[in-house]
């Protein structure tokens, strides 16, 4: 017994220190930035979608799409300059609230977010409302889909802004992924990927936007 009993008090020890270590790297975690934050200060426009926060944190206005700046050679597109500056007269400078949905990043380390301004102005849903950007829904993120989609469908009926082009058609007809709300020409490749359950073809592309339809990144209808 004697003898015994050192080993097992070591044991004990060691089972002691390894709970307290456990305890202190948890009590640790605990301390650590618990994500984005819930409101900021916007320190710079850097689109009509993409802003930064004080602090340098770069954020993606969640669930929409401005029209692209000049980069790489390529031209602005159509009121991509207004878009950015509609957004820099609502945001800059100001404190915005923050609201997210069940992803907070995208695969750029930019937060994706629903801002809002101190009086409730939803200013993903108003530069929709204006003309300046277009739904852009991606899954999981739909939660503010119905309000985004119903300002998308005033700009659509008045003609604001993009949708003075937009509506243009160029092909007899688009097939879009119900999946994905996704629009392609009809020989885009990706296209040609969807499932044949997820298909569906649009005659009008006024229809297929006021579903909330995007067009494909790669073959641009």
């Amino acid at each position: 017994m004697s003898k015994s009993w050192p080993r097992k008090t070591s044991r004990w020890w060691l089972l002691l220190i390894a709970s307290l270590a456990a305890l202190a790297l948890a009590a640790g975690c605990d301390t650590q930035p618990a994500g984005p934050p819930s409101q900021a200060r916007v320190a710079q426009v850097v689109d009509g979608d993409t802003l930064v926060l004080e602090g340098g944190l770069k954020v993606r206005v969640l669930g929409i799409d401005a029209p692209e700046m000049e980069k790489q050679g390529q031209p602005a597109e159509f009121l991509a300059h207004k878009s950015r500056a509609a957004l820099k007269e609502m945001t800059l400078g100001q404190t915005v609230r923050l609201e997210y949905d069940r992803q907070r990043y995208d695969h750029y380390g930019r937060v994706l977010a629903f801002l809002f301004l101190s009086d409730n102005t939803f200013i993903n849903a108003e530069l929709v409302r204006q003309g300046l950007a277009r739904v852009y829904f991606h899954q999981p993120n739909t939660r503010h889909r119905e309000d985004l989609l119903a300002a998308q469908r005033e700009a659509i009926e008045a003609k604001r802004g993009i949708w003075l082009k937009l509506l243009n058609q160029d092909e007899e007809y688009y097939p879009g992924n119900r999946s994905t709300l996704r629009l392609h020409r009809p020989g885009c490749p990706l296209g040609a990927k969807m499932a044949p359950a997820n298909r569906v073809d649009f005659r009008s592309l006024k229809e297929a936007y006021l579903q909330g339809y995007s067009p494909c990144r790669s073959c641009r209808p």
